[in-house]
């Protein structure tokens, strides 16, 4: 067994992360790099980092336990976690990790651990690789890997802007990386392009002393806001700190539904390829739906988050988008990867060539489509959760509705839907609702809520 005492519970579903120093430190990094190495079998991984203070010791540690094992490693340096994405997909190597924990707060840090043409590891194949590393005696190998260092920054930009098909409107949008890598690119994907660009907190800061960077929280874009009305901006962007994550918000400083972004990415996209599929989670508003299947496309559903969709998109090359509602857009193009910075790019193409201005494309979705916003419920475990969901089903059955089961339960009918699923890391369901008019909004969203908290006391 090996020497120092890890946490399981930074192993998440998806990617391993934890508070710096307390959860995870350069020696536990040392050992994952080292059985990464292992558990991949690679001959040369790619490994790159993100601004946060502890990321340079954990790149240097992650990379001296891939070496120590016998592999090489090509250090990409300071990177978005999209322009990793990228190289590792372009590369043809078997493996990459990079340094990161995305849009967390900065005592947090990470891995994302990937293997070849930028494929996530999949809840299962994270339970083999956690295994691993807890368990794992094998000392180092005498033969140490070698390491190589490359600037991936030109080829990523030349990427994303492969995507300019339009002419943008000459629109004066104020552009918020929050301190986070998006900085790194901006300017340079954007040149040319007649787009008048305000810049704001571009430096990347690990310290992240402006403000948080998940946009999710109101909080966070108070800053992006006040820019945008003092400026008399068209439109605001703020991007996530690994750069994987976009917001928009309007004139106003308001953010603008992730739902209809995705739609007017989703209906830009299928319009210009022959491809006609797109996917996203049972959350998404149904205006995707709509807006995909009114120009001929089709659209697949998905449990929530992003690596669902991305392991959907690999399997079926006929899907040309994903989305997710907290701000991931994902394009077959950067080997199935969520890109921020491609999402604010294609979005301002998207919307270039609508006929309806931004302003007149928001009323009528606030005028047409009434959403609920994420509700939580606390419960005390998962057979409590289950049993909910069933009396639910067994309740919306009779009244006829059409009911799904992909991730959790969505009773949907021809004016209003929900969605209520169990959280697989905390002791809550989550509710997510919509309907066609302000009144059946306000009277579904009284009845399920309604319904949930009876059955939570009762229970």
């Amino acid at each position: 067994m090996n020497q120092i005492k890890i946490n399981p519970n930074i192993f998440k579903k998806y990617d391993i992360r934890g508070t710096y120093p307390e959860e995870l430190d350069d020696e536990i990094a040392y050992w994952i790099g080292q059985n990464f190495a292992l558990y991949t079998k690679a001959k040369t991984i790619i490994v790159g980092y993100d601004c946060r203070i502890s990321s340079p010791s954990l790149r240097d540690a992650v990379i001296k336990g891939i070496t120590d094992q016998g592999a090489n490693v090509i250090d990409i340096g300071l990177c978005s976690t999209s322009c990793f994405y990228f190289t590792l997909g372009e590369s043809g190597l078997d493996a990459g990790i990079m340094v990161t924990a995305s849009h967390a707060g900065k005592k947090f840090n990470g891995f994302k651990p990937m293997l070849k043409d930028s494929t996530p590891l999949s809840k299962e194949q994270v339970l083999d690789f956690k295994k691993v590393v807890l368990e794992n005696q094998s000392p180092a190998t005498k033969i140490k890997g070698k390491i190589t260092k490359q600037d991936p920054i030109e080829n990523y930009v030349n990427a994303v802007r492969k995507s300019i098909k339009e002419k943008i409107k000459p629109l004066k949008v104020v552009m918020d990386p929050g301190n986070g890598t998006a900085g790194l690119y901006i300017e340079k994907v954007f040149l040319g392009t007649g787009v008048s660009i305000v810049p704001i907190f571009f430096e990347p800061d690990g310290n992240f002393p402006n403000h948080e960077t998940d946009a999710k929280i109101p909080e966070n874009r108070k800053k992006l806001a006040k820019k945008i009305i003092s400026e008399k901006a068209d439109l605001g962007f703020m991007f996530d700190g690994d750069a994987d994550r976009m917001a928009v918000l309007d004139r106003n400083g308001d953010l603008i539904n992730y739902s209809l972004v995705a739609a007017i990415i989703a209906e830009y996209m299928v319009k210009n390829s022959s491809k006609k599929k797109v996917v996203h989670e049972v959350r998404t508003s149904k205006i995707v739906r709509q807006w995909v299947e009114r120009i001929g496309g089709s659209v697949e559903i998905s449990v929530c988050w992003t690596i669902p969709q991305k392991l959907k998109m690999k399997k079926d090359s006929e899907i040309i988008f994903g989305s997710e509602t907290s701000g991931h857009y994902i394009f077959p193009e950067m080997h199935d990867s969520d890109d921020g910075i491609l999402g604010a790019l294609t979005f301002l193409q998207a919307i270039s060539v609508k006929k309806e201005s931004v302003d007149e494309i928001i009323k009528n979705f606030n005028d047409n489509y009434f959403v609920l916003g994420e509700q939580n419920f606390k419960i005390n475990n998962l057979a409590e959760a289950k049993k909910i969901l069933e009396k639910l089903k067994n309740k919306y059955l009779v009244e006829r509705a059409q009911i799904l089961e992909i991730d959790g339960l969505s009773a949907i009918f021809p004016d209003w839907w929900f969605n209520l699923r169990a959280s697989e890391t905390l002791p809550f369901i989550r509710l997510n609702l919509e309907a066609d008019s302000k009144k059946l909004f306000e009277e579904k969203k009284e009845e399920v809520i309604h319904f949930i908290e009876k059955e939570i006391i009762e229970n």
